[in-house]
Parts: C-alpha cells; structure tokens; sequence
C-alpha cells in the first residue's frame, strides 16, 4: 500500500475542460480568447529562445515591473505565478494549516475545493441565493483564507460590492479576490488592497491577455503580504519564454483592449440571440455566459453540440445542472452555435 494522504486519496481530481486532440471543433467551454496576440509580442522571442539552458530570473522582475505600470503598484507588491492558479496553492499554503478553515461560495471556481481538500483543510461553503447572488457579507469568522471570484463563475457576475467590502472589514484572515475574468467588465477591486490589510487580489493572462497556453498569473497586495508567499513560491516558477510573453503583452493596452471590448459586444450578442431561443441566459461580466435551454436538458443540449463539433462546458452540479457555460467566441464561432441551436430546437 502506498503511504498517500487520507485527504489526497479522498479528493476527487479537477477536471478541467476538455481540450480536444484535432482541430475541427468549434471550441467554446475552457473561456479562452478567441483572438490571438499582436503578432510584436513574439519579436525578441528568439533571443530568448537561445538562453534556454539557462534558467529564467527566479523572481520574474521584468514581468512584475511590466506589470506594475499597467496596475499601478509597486513590483514589490506583487507575485509572479504560473497562472493565476499557482497564485491561488500559494495563498493556500501560506495562511492555512492543514485542518485549519478555508471558506468559498457555491457555486463558484470548482478549483477552490480541489486545492483545499487537497491541502488538508477543513471547507466552508457559503451558499449563493437562487440567481447565484450574494444575499449578504461573507460571515466566516473561522476562516484563515476566503476565496472569492469577482466576476463569480459560472454566472460572470460580480458580487455585490459593498458585501465584499463588509466580508474583507469583518474576515479574521486573508480574502483573496479572483479577478480572472475582470476585463471583461467595467469595474475592478484595486482600492481593496490599499484599503484592508488582508486583502489579495489575484490576476491571470489567460483569457485576457490571450496566453492560456503560457501560464501567467499574478498576486497583488502588501508587500508585508507578497514576502510571506514568496517563500512558499516554487523556485523558477514561470519559464524565460511566459515571462518574456507576458511583460510584452503589456505593451499593447489599446490591442488588448479593443479585444476586450470586441468580447463584450459579441456576448450582449449571444446573451440576446439565446433568449430568443428559449434560453434563460444570466447577464454577464465575463467572457461566457451560463445558460438554461427550457426546451432540452442541458446534458443533452452539451451532447448533441459536440456530435456537431461545437463543445461547450457543461458541470454536474447540482445547482447548475441544467445550464451550460458558453465560452464567448469569435462572431463567426459564436454564428455557428447558434446556428445549430436553432437546428437541434427545430428538430425537439
């Protein structure tokens, strides 16, 4: 018998979304940018590319820097992580002891749970009303770490703001806000971290800044609180070519955001275009949509797409269990889904 841990054996693994292996599908459930990187990020790549016996900068300053001038703080206020999910194990391994209380919503980012079981830490979860809204402030005295996303999947709507504010004054440990899907929407939580001293707003250049494939992620706060995770960091945690990527991506602010603002117009599209298909479709701050057909169950409405090339996300949840998660694609993309949806409605 191999000596595993109780709560390593007992913990389901993540699934993440399928990633197929060719590239015929129409692919809208992992939440990645249907558009690409301005192709000057890759300029002084093969510079880089001939240093790959050595090892990168440890601390990833470049990067930090990079990304402290589009974030206005300081490069000591903030961690480079291989995506913005090392930056949530990190969090966790520093202000939680196995045993010791980590709390969350529910619904909300399925990793939470994982990373939490797996560390040994006992779980709260705190219910979200029938629409997935906060109906009050996080009330979780006993935690050492809340993890709360803002915009929230899988509905993509921020939480109320004056709730989070009452969660972070009245928490006795950390909250860490995940700002994954924030540039997608009009409003973001900077003001926390110079406001309550035990506030962590995490960042990720996946679906914004179109870099899924390269894993970068920061943690932004204190610098009393980014020395503590540095420790805990893994040594050379982001490889020369994600650092090199990532600071240059900051560079194109305007590229980026004309994607940003291409995204939203495309989703107001497809939120409108669902509900004239019988959809209850949730209004969204993010990059996807999470939609109900009232025609079909949704596990069904998930087979049927992808018998047709066309994957979108679908959870066994219980709350969520008749809604997909749609993946905001290019309009061409977002033209064939629903193309097909009204083919498989026609046909029910």
């Amino acid at each position: 018998m191999l000596p595993i841990r109780d709560c390593v054996q007992q913990t389901p693994g993540y699934v993440p979304g399928e990633q197929p292996q060719t590239t015929d599908y129409i692919k809208l459930n992992t939440n990645e940018n249907p558009y690409a990187p301005p192709d000057e990020i890759f300029n002084n790549l093969e510079e880089e590319l001939k240093k790959v016996r050595l090892y990168p900068d440890p601390v990833s300053i470049k990067l930090r820097k990079a990304a402290g001038e589009v974030f206005g703080f300081s490069s000591e206020q903030i961690l480079a992580g291989n995506g913005s999910d090392d930056i949530l194990n990190i969090a966790l391994r520093t202000f939680v002891n196995p045993g010791e209380m980590v709390a969350f919503l529910d619904p909300t980012y399925s990793l939470y749970e994982t990373i939490a079981k797996v560390h040994g830490a006992t779980i709260k979860t705190i219910p979200t009303n029938e629409n997935f809204e906060l109906e009050s402030h996080l009330v979780c005295p006993e935690a050492k770490l809340i993890f709360v996303a803002s915009p929230n999947p899988p509905l993509g709507k921020h939480l109320n703001r004056q709730y989070l504010k009452e969660t972070c004054e009245k928490a006795t440990g950390v909250v860490l806000i995940d700002e994954a899907y924030v540039d997608f929407s009009d409003e973001n939580h900077w003001e926390f971290i110079k406001e309550y001293n035990n506030v962590i707003v995490s960042r990720t250049m996946s679906k914004s800044y179109s870099l899924a494939g390269m894993r970068v992620g920061f943690g932004i706060s204190s610098v009393e609180i980014i020395e503590q995770m540095n420790k805990v960091r893994d040594s050379y945690n982001l490889d020369r070519i994600a650092q090199t990527l990532g600071a240059n991506c900051f560079q194109f602010q305007d590229y980026f955001k004309d994607i940003w603002q291409q995204v939203r117009t495309t989703r107001n599209r497809l939120t409108n275009s669902l509900r004239n298909l019988d959809f209850l479709v949730f209004d969204s701050d993010a990059n996807f949509v999470l939609a109900s057909p009232q025609w079909i169950e949704a596990s069904a409405l998930y087979t049927k797409l992808k018998e047709r090339k066309v994957l979108v996300r679908y959870f066994k949840h219980p709350r969520i269990s008749n809604y997909v998660r749609i993946t905001v694609g290019t309009d061409a993309e977002i033209d064939r889904l629903l193309e097909v949806v009204e083919q498989l409605k026609n046909e029910s």
